[in-house]
């Protein structure tokens, strides 16, 4: 399956666009590094492993997963603290993936030109999103609103879902 069919087959995942390529996305809304990387130029200095292993890098990781332990009110949400993804095995979903705070700075290392390139595709996918009226949430926020309404609940369904449909304070 293509990364471009893989992305419309789930609506909440708008694909974001740099160029010719397609950046694939997990399931909760992280973005594929390798994917951008092939849209960057494929040069071997800027493989994603590398970027992985600067200590810059390392650091940002620690702060973005501290930050997101930290900023909950609640015990720790289910991937909600995981900013660096690999899935591996071979599969169409294969590869590194990464929040959008990453996929900044991976295109900050690779150069001025493409940095800029990843602001402006992104900034354009979510111009699209308001523009078409899809104001909807992003996959990272319905992945941490999903996580917090069943941590909330702790898997008393009846609490999820009630006759209105409403969870908690949230309609569904």
């Amino acid at each position: 399956m293509t990364s471009l069919a893989q992305n419309f087959l789930n609506p909440n995942n708008k694909p974001l666009v740099i160029g010719d390529f397609t950046i694939r996305q997990d399931d909760e809304g992280r973005y594929c590094l390798n994917d951008l990387h092939k849209a960057s130029g494929d040069d071997k200095k800027h493989f994603p492993a590398y970027f992985l292993r600067n200590q810059q890098t390392k650091d940002l990781i620690a702060e973005i997963e501290l930050s997101n332990v930290n900023g909950s009110d609640s015990e720790r949400y289910e991937n909600l603290h995981i900013a660096v993804k690999v899935i591996k095995g071979g599969s169409d979903k294969q590869g590194t993936y990464v929040v959008k705070e990453l996929v900044y700075a991976y295109a900050m290392w690779i150069s001025p030109k493409f940095h800029l390139m990843v602001i402006r595709a992104y900034d354009s996918l979510v111009m699209e999103w308001l523009l078409n009226g899809k104001q909807t949430i992003s996959p990272e926020q319905a992945g941490i609103l999903y996580n917090i309404v069943h941590t909330r609940a702790k898997g008393n369904k009846n609490l999820i879902v009630n006759r209105t449909g409403f969870v908690g304070d949230f309609f569904i």
